[in-house]
């Protein structure tokens, strides 16, 4: 398969880790560049050949918009593919990014289904490489182990009893909610966790849009500069534990809606049964953008 050099480009590093799989599992090899910010990335389009470019619109020092601006400026660039990749999916961004000559575009959170879909057909119009016959198919959780998850070991005995796992699921759902725990002692200051209560009254409601499809109106329960907590009713499939999910938070005084890029640290069921129909969800911020961060801020003082 030919070797290509691409640019993955998002002030995240989770998003970055994220894309950066999907493309080493379906192209073993393609080089990959990677950048934080917009400056960056034009540093990189300048001193290496790059192929194709999958870049965020919203970053410090340099926005997506402002890359493929100056990209179509470039000869050598003027037709190299791009997609957009960002949480803004209204109608007047998509034709702004259509308008500076991005080649594709995707919103936040994606599924790696949808994403390794569109970077398989730019890969195929641009450079006429054939998507792989079949790409390695991430993780899955089968529903009881999800849902054992979900319940925090909670379930009755009886039921433990009566539903027994077998050794690779057991394992498998173990090792799921040790990575979450581990995420939460590594990566969470003590302060933060401190400051999440555990109840309370409700400090708003804010909008989740989940990787694996929906989205939920969330009561939220306490949120600091780290993650929020929060609960929301159970409409349709349940989020999985480290999905990808969106947080839009809304400063009503300044009208502007941080759209902040996260992912699911803890969920639980309020109810102690299988249909429980509220979950209690800790969502973790891995977004650095400032604007976002300082629109959060401001909300924060609001409610706090």
């Amino acid at each position: 398969m030919k070797a290509l050099n691409v640019l993955v480009v998002d002030d995240a590093a989770f998003i970055r880790d994220l894309v950066k799989k999907a493309l080493r599992d379906s192209y073993p090899s393609f080089k990959i560049h990677e950048a934080a910010d917009g400056r960056k990335a034009q540093a990189i389009l300048k001193s290496n050949p790059i192929d194709l470019v999958l870049c965020d619109w919203e970053m410090p020092e340099m926005s997506g918009l402002e890359v493929i601006t100056w990209m179509r400026e470039e000869e050598r660039y003027q037709k190299t593919p791009f997609m957009m990749i960002t949480s803004r999916g209204e109608r007047d961004h998509v034709v702004k990014a259509v308008t500076a000559g991005v080649s594709d575009y995707i919103g936040k959170p994606f599924t790696r289904d949808n994403f390794l879909n569109k970077v398989n057909k730019l890969l195929a119009k641009y450079h006429h490489i054939t998507a792989p016959d079949k790409a390695p198919e991430p993780l899955k959780q089968d529903q009881n182990a999800g849902m054992n998850a979900l319940m925090g070991g909670l379930a009755a005995p009886a039921q433990k009893a009566q539903t027994k796992q077998k050794p690779s699921t057991a394992a498998a759902s173990s090792a799921l909610v040790a990575t979450a725990k581990a995420n939460s002692s590594t990566s969470s200051p003590s302060h933060a966790n401190s400051s999440m209560k555990k109840g309370g009254k409700a400090k708003g409601v804010a909008e989740l849009r989940f990787s694996s499809g929906g989205s939920a109106r969330c009561v939220i329960k306490d949120i600091n500069l780290q993650e929020m907590s929060g609960v929301f009713k159970r409409e349709g499939d349940i989020p999985q534990l480290l999905e990808q999910v969106v947080l839009d938070i809304v400063d009503q005084d300044a009208g502007q809606v941080a759209r902040i890029n996260c992912y699911i640290r803890q969920l639980q069921a309020v109810e102690n049964n299988m249909d429980a129909a509220t979950i209690k969800v800790v969502i973790r911020y891995v977004d650095d953008d400032p604007q976002k961060l300082e629109t959060l801020s401001r909300f924060i003082a609001k409610v706090r």
